[in-house]
């Protein structure tokens, strides 16, 4: 993309300091910024953005977009080579530019996914089996949010045949901005789970909030099961209710699930058999746009797994399944089952961190953990996080056989899973973002 400053100025209802200039990118992490960016100054809860700007500066970017309260710091940069954009609002700059922009020039078709969780798996899938055919741009990494989804309109190629993107809420309200700066020709619902619970109160109030989606022109995919189908059905008369395509459906490990489509038999790179039903979806969206039965199947065969769902890494001797870019009651209890259906002749071991914004649920999802785990076929379990000593309450009081070990102190975690595992061994990473249990990598390559 190369727009100019006065360009976006126009479209965003702002108002251009300093000289024109040619924007290449958009950026709100002044670490980030790259020759010709705009750079975005945004207060958030951890960072000032305003405190960056000479970073991003010197990193190369040519404007600086600010809100109106703000303006006094054109002064304190006067002398660098570079513009200001002046707006009543930056978040709210960057989402009318963005849909405008989109609106203007697009001639794709617009696919938006949301879910309590399998958004991004979901959204993979289909993206990949689009693109055996077509040209398609995707939401890059995970930017789904009111200020996310803006920015990776930006980056998409509006010549695409379809777009492919996520949207992700966690409070009241934030479906309606979404779907004004994107609204989608198709929609799809992975679940509703507990995620957010904490800000939402209750999983019908989810349910509400992810069912607006669905705009008058928007048509819905659902999975038939999914307790709040019938009311999504209220909301439009385009749902279509999603079952399971598939047949022949075989658990192969860490290898994998070998299955078929019609005649097609295939072996799909997912670890564990809840992706069958994010499969479902995308299967199903694929089949309504005329999409054929061998190049869905050549698009999940070549499937890439992503960072922190699901994915397989090696170090050294040990084997990991890198799960640990969020978590639910539903994905751990996924997880859990999917690490327990795994042969292996080593120990296995399952690593997990709290589950945040479960609000007043958290006390009992977690205790349910401690049952899950309970039943897991594993010889190791750690627990890290204030919240997880609830699970491990339940293992104790139920003499768990095995070794548990529960922390609050990430330090303890990662001396004890140091300690505890051998060259061989299968081990779980899963938790909340929060909890960064990537972190661990470091530790593990100590004993791989």
């Amino acid at each position: 993309m190369n727009i100019s400053a006065a360009y976006f100025a126009s479209l965003s209802s702002s108002f251009l300091s300093g000289s024109d200039r040619v924007i290449a990118s958009f950026c709100y992490d002044s670490r980030k910024v790259v020759k010709n960016a705009l750079y975005a100054a945004l207060v958030g809860e951890k960072a000032d953005g305003y405190s960056f700007i000479k970073d991003a500066i010197r990193n190369g970017a040519a404007v600086i977009l600010i809100d109106r309260r703000h303006e006094d710091v054109i002064r304190k940069y006067r002398r660098d080579n570079v513009s200001f954009i002046i707006a009543e609002d930056v978040p709210s700059a960057l989402s009318r530019f963005a849909s405008l922009y989109v609106l203007n020039n697009k001639k794709f078709t617009g696919i938006c996914v949301t879910g309590s969780c399998g958004k991004t798996t979901t959204k993979e899938m289909l993206s990949s089996i689009l693109s055996v055919r077509h040209s398609v741009s995707r939401t890059p990494g995970n930017l789904n949010s009111t200020l996310g989804l803006p920015l990776a309109l930006l980056t998409l190629d509006t010549d695409s045949d379809y777009a492919v993107f996520e949207m992700g809420v966690d409070h009241a309200g934030e479906m309606d901005k979404l779907t004004s700066v994107f609204p989608p020709e198709i929609g799809i619902i992975t679940n509703i789970g507990m995620s957010h619970l904490e800000k939402f109160g209750s999983r019908s109030t989810i349910a509400r909030e992810k069912g607006k989606i669905f705009l008058p022109q928007t048509i819905g995919f659902v999975p038939e099961d999914d307790e709040f189908l019938p009311y999504f059905r209220t909301v439009s008369d385009k749902i279509n209710a999603v079952g399971v395509p598939f047949s022949d459906i075989q658990f192969r490990g860490l290898d994998g699930i070998s299955l078929s489509l019609g005649r097609k038999h295939f072996t799909m790179p997912a670890v564990g058999l809840h992706n069958i039903k994010d499969a479902s979806l995308a299967c199903a969206a694929a089949r309504y746009l005329g999409i054929s039965d061998e190049e869905i199947v050549q698009g999940l065969e070549s499937m890439e797994p992503l960072f922190g769902r699901s994915r397989v890494v090696r170090k050294g001797s040990l084997t990991v399944i890198e799960d640990c870019y969020n978590a639910s009651p539903d994905s751990v209890s996924d997880a859990i089952s999917t690490l327990s259906s795994v042969r292996w002749n080593r120990n296995k071991h399952i690593v997990l961190g709290d589950m945040k914004e479960l609000g007043s649920a958290s006390r009992y999802a977690h205790r349910n953990v401690g049952r899950m785990l309970c039943n897991a076929d594993c010889q190791y379990i750690y627990l890290y996080g204030s919240e997880m000593e609830e699970a491990y309450k339940v293992l104790y009081d139920s003499g768990y056989k095995y070794k548990a070990v529960y922390t609050p102190d990430f330090d303890v975690l990662s001396s004890s899973v140091r300690r505890g595992t051998s060259h061989g061994d299968l081990l779980l990473l899963k938790g909340s973002r929060s909890m960064a249990m990537e972190r661990l990598f470091d530790t593990l390559k100590e004993v791989g």
